[in-house]
């Protein structure tokens, strides 16, 4: 489908089926040879000529219908282009190890599985809930998802639409998949920003890892330290977001907090903790805070004009017309 540059100029095809309506008429009351009677004229056969009578006027209605689109100046290619070094990506990397199916985080007032919350919010995050999250349609949105490895769900895109089903299509690992790969998960998170930029020949203006986990790096090949180098080796700032459980040990919460902060330190981004899902959506509100791009980050690259081509089809025709007029459709008197 054109892309129309002046798309208020084809408001002007309205006036043509009144100016048909009003050509055909006109012509057809002014009578080439006067009959005493109407009948008369009625029983005569109909010349080819008769019935090609109505061709000019068909021309030239067709000529200002063409001559009035390549006024709107049609475009066929163009399109919006990311520019890429105004723009921010958002990596969310959501756990889902088998601790992720318990039931003990609230969430709109009933318990729902740690699992649950971390998707229903970060729909919010992303696409906006009307209220205090205005959601990221200016960003490059990706998610990953992690157990005992990694894998990319949705690379880094624009087309948002295509993430809520991948979101909710996040399932607990069972079995050998059970674990919680941190380090790999965010080392692969990181790559994928080089990636995307090594594609676009440029670079992010800002890179951010949302990470939401609930427990300790014991998968993987990459400890959390390791990826942290990586992450900021390629300027990526990590949110990490701790979901702790209410009746976690204390030991285990120390540790978990430890490793998380000193990710998130390491990448000069933060670490917070949650016990519930308007906590997870408070620390979201946060981070929606620190990485928001008020800026178009999108360009229109101009496709081929078809204002040229479509004034010489009108001109065409017109001349068209003409030829008829003064030729084998000429009228006497």
């Amino acid at each position: 489908m054109p892309r129309f540059e002046w798309p208020w100029v084809l408001t002007a095809l309205l006036l043509l089926p009144p100016l048909a309506w009003r050509s055909r008429t006109h012509s057809a009351a002014r009578a080439a040879v006067p009959f005493p009677r109407a009948a008369d004229a009625a029983r005569l056969p109909r010349s080819r000529r008769q019935k090609w009578i109505y061709l000019p006027v068909t021309l030239r209605i067709l000529a200002l219908a063409i001559l009035v689109i390549a006024l709107a100046r049609p475009q066929w290619g163009a399109r919006r282009i990311r520019n890429i070094s105004r723009s921010i990506g958002i990596q969310v990397v959501i756990d889902r190890s088998g601790s992720m199916s318990a039931t003990d985080m609230f969430y709109e007032g009933r318990r729902r599985s740690r699992l649950e919350v971390v998707e229903r919010v970060s729909e919010q995050f992303i696409f906006g809930n009307g209220a205090e999250l205005q959601g990221r349609p200016s960003d490059m949105v990706g998610l990953i998802a992690f157990a005992v490895f990694p894998s990319t769900l949705c690379p880094l895109t624009l087309a948002h639409e295509h993430l809520r089903p991948v979101l909710y299509s996040v399932r607990v690992a069972e079995g050998f998949e059970n674990g919680t790969a941190i380090g790999d998960a965010v080392a692969l998170a990181a790559a994928r920003f080089q990636a995307t930029e090594a594609a676009a020949g440029g670079q992010f203006k800002s890179k951010a890892i949302i990470l939401l986990t609930d427990g300790e790096n014991n998968s993987g090949a990459r400890t959390v330290v390791e990826a942290a180098g990586l992450a900021r080796k390629w300027g990526v700032r990590v949110y990490a977001i701790a979901i702790r459980p209410p009746a976690a040990r204390d030991e285990y919460d120390e540790m978990v907090q430890y490793s998380l902060h000193a990710l998130a330190e390491e990448t000069n981004g933060a670490a917070y903790s949650v016990r519930d899902g308007s906590e997870l959506r408070s620390i979201y509100r946060r981070i929606d805070q620190l990485e928001r791009n008020e800026v178009q980050v999108s360009k229109l690259v101009e496709g081929r004009d078809g204002f040229f081509a479509m004034a010489c089809m009108a001109l065409g025709l017109l001349l068209g017309e003409m030829v008829l007029l003064q030729t084998w459709l000429r009228r006497i008197p």
